[in-house]
């Protein structure tokens, strides 16, 4: 999450969503649901905008799910290598997507997915301190075009485990819903199946897909606002007619810039689409599209578009400003260079004048 708290017009039933840059200040969202108590355990507090979260905690034991984008990807046999060197045990959950293992720490264990593709890490039962701190720096190594940590992006919820009939009834008729049986999210409150086996981790790899979907384009989104702040000047300089104080090779690079962003966004990531091992599982599609819709991401692609439009309309600007200029420039060459043009031929007229001229002193001596 961004570090300065910035507008994502995204807005939902729940109103606008906000990020907060992690390494700057906690997330506004987790300062307002839930705080740490000593023993380790997590408090949820009454929040009118998360009642399920409140009322479910009064009767299960509620954890938060952590997701930080570091860099660009990550190289997920080099992951596995480093793992392995570590005394970890990774497993190669989704081959070439997703690598996961189990991490202990301080009496806790979770769950830690590896999302390749997008650059993330997602954990399950640790909070982003604990992430940050001891997780990250395991398979730091295997980072792709990493991100400087003051630019890393999170994304946090919270999640309950149902390992019983039991456990589903109770969800149900706390959250006022029925025929639950299956891995769901509502508000910010992920709650996973834990009575069909080992489908769970499936069910997770969704959930963490999506969550980190939501911080990689979180990272456009902040990319994108510096690029729209830096360009304002030129902008502002335009609006009262004043000279433009940059060059062509800047602006170039500019939309080169641009253009690598819109291809993140569109081309080179599945961050537009539900990738491909969902289509063939309902049940984790749904997963995908859920937590998709909760953290509002197809809005916010949308919105993330139409501000590419507006920065790649503005570099165009800019650009036919200064080729306007440069072409005035040559216009003006052209003329000096007529003019001059234009003296040479009349100093040689005014010489072959003299030279016809008749030499009247030697007229006058014949």
């Amino acid at each position: 999450m961004l570090s300065t708290f910035t507008r994502l017009l995204a807005g939902t039933q729940r109103g606008y969503r906000y990020a907060s840059n992690s390494s700057s200040a906690k997330p506004i969202a987790r300062s307002l649901r839930r705080s740490v108590l000593p023993d380790g355990s997590w408090k949820i507090p009454g929040d009118k905008s998360h009642p399920l979260a409140h009322t479910v905690s009064k009767h299960m034991s509620i954890k938060p799910v952590t997701a930080i984008t570091t860099s660009e990807s990550y190289d997920l046999n080099k992951v596995i290598e480093l793992l392995f060197q570590k005394g970890y045990q990774p497993v190669n959950l989704i081959p070439n997507e997703i690598v996961t293992f189990k991490y202990f720490h301080e009496g806790l264990q979770g769950d830690v997915m590896v999302i390749g593709q997008n650059g993330s890490v997602v954990s399950w039962g640790f909070d982003e301190a604990s992430h940050k701190l001891h997780i990250l720096p395991l398979i730091d190594e295997a980072r792709t075009n990493p991100l400087p940590e003051s630019l890393y992006e999170s994304e946090d919820l919270d999640y309950v485990e149902v390992e019983s009939k039991e456990e589903w009834n109770q969800i149900s008729s706390l959250g006022n819903m029925s025929g639950l049986e299956q891995s769901f999210i509502k508000e910010d409150l992920i709650v996973v199946d834990r009575t069909s086996g080992d489908k769970d981790m499936l069910d997770k790899a969704a959930f963490s897909s999506g969550i980190s979907r939501s911080t990689m384009l979180a990272v456009l989104e902040r990319n994108l606002e510096a690029h729209i702040e830096s360009t304002r000047s030129f902008t502002e300089l335009l609006s009262r007619g004043s000279k433009l104080n940059i060059t062509e090779a800047e602006i170039l690079k500019s939309t080169g810039r641009l253009f690598l962003m819109r291809g993140k966004l569109n081309l080179y990531s599945e961050l537009i689409e539900t990738p491909d091992l969902y289509w063939s599982e309902p049940t984790l599609e749904n997963i995908y599209k859920q937590v998709s819709r909760n953290l509002d991401v197809p809005a916010r692609i949308s919105i993330l578009n139409k501000k590419l439009d507006y920065a790649t309309d503005e570099s165009r600007a800019l650009m036919s400003v200064l080729n306007e200029k440069k072409s005035t420039r040559l216009e003006w060459i052209i003329i000096y260079l007529i003019t001059v043009e234009v003296c040479f031929e009349l100093h040689h007229f005014y010489e072959r004048f003299l030279d016809s001229k008749p030499n009247v002193h030697t007229s006058l001596q014949e």
